[in-house]
């Protein structure tokens, strides 16, 4: 009763005549990218680690003119080759140096049918437990070998051998392709004589996401669940839903919607964005899902996709765990790798797969 005598009074003092009067007035649209609100708002918050506010406030300075401007999209697959190819020169020049520090090894390799690399050093297990790594990059650019320095540091943190799926970018293939190299990379895992529970995925960003939605396909084609799960700020819903794509707009240095749309709508039609398989915010959890660690930064526009993530697993009764980053940005990880806030995010991840998955029982 007290909720209707509040409304009631509130709707007295603004002059309407019953509750209904709500219903007339128009609410709020979100106001979406404005030059000068983000410029206010690129600052470093003081409540992060020393160690990463020196690196963030140099990211502050660089887009204290107002963020990535979205620009126009490529509109060829020449284009978007093009694209692709200047950003893994770009990042493989920058991770260089910190890859040439770890003793992991590559190897090139196809895995039914798939383009993979396998990554692994004299350190890593051989008790079949092993790691899936799928990158990101809006589903439009980065490659296995661009992202290799991800890849690295999840082995060298946890004496696992690593996977790194090369899938098919847009506009060469769509979600589909995607979800299905995805599958098909696990599937050969487990016919190499590794079991389910002995197999962890991880990912970041499209990444996240592409792992979220080929799980719900590997276990509607009748596969055995995975291990585990640990998603790093994952893209799990594609359409621009929630929460922090308005209130975050502004305040997330790294992305802006308007610069992702046009990879969104060639991984998906707008009609099949809502798919399970393409935005897993929306899948059944019920149905069975992998026990997941979900991480993210607290100034990123994906902050309601962590969360809405978690609640649907934790609702259907699954095992999920949601690990934020006060203040920190889309990718923080690499953007801040020895800072406390990278340290823990990678030590976390390292500790939820070690405790999750299944070593083989040793022979007699």
């Amino acid at each position: 009763m007290r909720p209707l005598l509040i409304t009631t009074a509130l709707a007295a003092l603004l002059g309407l005549s019953s509750t209904a009067g709500w219903a007339q007035t128009p609410a709020p649209a979100c106001p979406g990218l404005n030059p000068g609100l983000r410029k206010a708002l690129m600052f470093t918050p003081d409540t992060v680690s020393p160690q990463a506010k020196v690196a963030l406030d140099r990211l502050a300075g660089l887009f204290a003119s107002g963020g990535p401007a979205a620009g126009p999209a490529p509109q060829t697959v020449a284009d978007w080759d093009r694209l692709n190819a200047n950003f893994e020169g770009f990042v493989q020049h920058m991770d260089a140096p910190r890859l040439a520090t770890f003793a992991e090894a590559a190897r090139d390799d196809t895995l039914n049918g798939v383009k993979i690399i396998r990554i692994g050093g004299a350190s890593s297990v051989t008790d079949g437990r092993i790691l899936i790594f799928v990158h990101g990059g809006g589903y439009t650019m980065g490659s296995a070998r661009s992202s290799l320095l991800e890849a690295v540091e999840m082995a060298h943190a946890t004496h696992l051998p690593v996977v790194s799926v090369d899938y098919t970018l847009v506009p060469h293939g769509d979600w589909r392709t995607a979800t299905q190299e995805l599958v098909k990379v696990y599937a050969g895992l487990l016919k190499e004589g590794h079991k389910a529970g002995q197999v962890g995925l991880f990912g970041g960003s499209a990444g996240g996401g592409l792992i979220g939605g080929g799980v719900f396909r590997l276990r509607d084609e009748g596969l055995p669940l995975p291990g585990a799960l640990v998603l790093g700020s994952p893209w799990s819903d594609i359409t621009e839903t929630g929460d922090s794509y308005c209130t975050l707009a502004n305040a997330d240095p790294i992305l802006t919607y308007a610069g992702l749309k046009a990879g969104a709508d060639l991984y998906a039609d707008p009609k099949d964005q809502k798919n399970p398989y393409v935005s897993p915010v929306y899948g059944d959890y019920g149905k069975g899902y992998p026990p997941m660690l979900i991480q993210g930064g607290t100034r990123e526009i994906f902050l309601s996709n962590f969360v809405r993530q978690y609640q649907a697993a934790v609702s259907a009764g699954q095992t999920a765990v949601l690990d934020l980053y006060e203040g920190m940005p889309h990718g923080f990880e690499a953007l801040v790798p020895d800072a406390p806030e990278g340290q823990k995010a990678r030590q976390r991840a390292a500790d939820f797969f070690l405790s999750h998955l299944t070593a083989a029982e040793p022979k007699p």
